[in-house]
């Protein structure tokens, strides 16, 4: 493949991971490509993981906004707000936009991100229902909730936790809904998880785990009024709710790459350096797909946008996409740790998070300070960590992960005590090793 020396580059999208390549991109290949930005909101790039706090009214809008307007114009880049691409035309290199407009590409960059994903309930279109998961929802949800009592909240992840804390701070009464028996289960254990739930039960939030919403109900149906008042649960529970907020996980935006006869299975299929099937068009985010993954974490998507932006680096100088004549290391989705902050709650995870009949765990709490720490261990190696409330050795644990470490089953409880008293008890137990050498010699 070559470039043409227009070096015209469009990126459909404008969420974080725009914003990443954006500065990759003038890191790797500054004044390379004359670049186009596509985005559907009426805003810069901004951090969409401080929407909750956005919510909870400890901060602004224009407190996330991370690519205000100027620095587009700033640097160059050609910025196309409240803007929608319609269709991807691979033939003429073209994509179509929603107000007529046609904008040509030497190449492509698909970064549609994600959407909230929908519940099997019936009645979701009911004003006061809403999804969370850009400022216009946040917008949206902030205007209805003045005045309401009580809020439903479908979702016990990360995001429907954070959306469940910041109505709960504005005096609203909130119950939060999750399918699981405890929450966070990607990431927490069942006993980490009742720990959660007993610190947020305290900021006055309920929960009802185990079920999901069947269906919302209408405010004075014979009266036409589409308000939502309240919902009905899987186990039988009615609640009455004049608020309902949806953060159940996300859909990858991969349409527009199926309309355009791209390579799709759940999202995008792209190879090791972000290419689609279409020698002319990448993809990156939440809306791509690598090796049968997609991806929601920040970590991975950074890596992404560093290797995208090295490869159209290379292929501008050198004219060429073969993969042989990058000197460079393709995406590889390596293992991370989840490190997250939940309503003022440190928590750390890697690897599993419940151990197996082959595996051996070792806990320790302590429910005066709400803490918690599981091991698991498989054939003396760490296989997985939980943390609750104090993760500083979280990485050491990470590591030791990592570096397929083993460790003596005798030693594997002093590990739950954390980094530095199981180092002191290594020294103490090599200097008792020497002196024994010393006096048997």
């Amino acid at each position: 493949m070559s470039i043409k020396s227009s070096q015209s580059l469009v990126i459909i999208g404008n969420g974080m991971a725009t914003g990443r390549f954006l500065d990759d991109l003038h890191k790797f290949a500054p004044g390379q490509y004359t670049v186009t930005v596509i985005g559907d909101e009426a805003f810069g790039s901004y951090n969409r993981i401080m929407l909750s706090s956005v919510l909870a009214g400890t901060a602004t809008i224009d407190e996330i906004i991370q690519k205000p307007a100027s620095w587009y114009e700033q640097n160059n880049v050609a910025l196309h707000c409240n803007a929608r691409v319609m269709a991807i035309n691979k033939h003429t290199k073209t994509v179509d936009l929603n107000d007529g407009r046609q904008l040509s590409y030497d190449h492509l960059v698909i970064a549609t991100g994600s959407r909230s994903s929908t519940i099997p309930a019936k009645n979701q279109g009911l004003d006061g229902v809403f999804s969370f998961r850009n400022i216009e929802d946040t917008q949206h949800i902030e205007q209805w909730c003045v005045g309401k009592k009580h809020a439903l909240v479908v979702g016990g992840g990360l995001l429907g936790l954070e959306a469940a804390y910041g109505l709960s701070i504005k005096g609203i009464k909130v119950t939060l809904v999750h399918r699981n028996r405890w929450l966070m289960n990607r990431q927490l254990d069942e006993a980490s998880g009742k720990m959660l739930k007993a610190t947020l039960e305290a900021k006055n939030i309920h929960f009802e785990l185990a079920c999901e919403v069947s269906g919302f109900n209408q405010l004075d149906e014979q009266a036409g009024n589409t308000w939502v008042k309240g919902a009905s649960l899987t186990n039988g529970v009615e609640l009455d709710v004049d608020l309902v907020v949806i953060a159940t996980g996300i859909t990858p935006n991969s349409e527009l790459g199926k309309a355009a006869d791209l390579d799709v299975n759940r999202a995008i299929t792209v190879n090791d350096y972000l290419l689609t099937s279409d020698e002319y068009i990448s993809a990156l985010g939440e809306c791509c797909e690598h090796r049968g993954e997609t991806f929601g974490l920040v970590e991975p998507i950074w890596a992404q946008s560093k290797i995208l932006a090295q490869r159209l680096s290379v292929e501008h100088a050198s004219s060429t996409s073969e993969v042989s004549h990058y000197d460079f290391k393709g995406f590889n989705n390596v293992p991370t740790p989840t490190k997250l902050k939940v309503s003022g709650v440190q928590i750390f995870s890697a690897g599993m998070v419940q151990e197996t009949a082959d595996c051996t765990a070792y806990h320790l709490i302590d429910a005066s300070f709400a803490i918690y720490r599981k091991l698991i261990f498989k054939n003396n190696k760490l296989v997985g960590i939980v943390l609750f409330g104090d993760v500083s050795s979280g990485m050491y644990y990470f590591n030791l992960m990592q570096a397929q470490q083993v460790i003596a089953v005798e030693h594997a409880q002093t590990l739950l005590f954390g980094e530095d008293f199981y180092l002191s008890q290594q020294i103490l137990l090599a200097n008792s090793l020497d002196i024994a050498t010393v006096l048997e010699a």
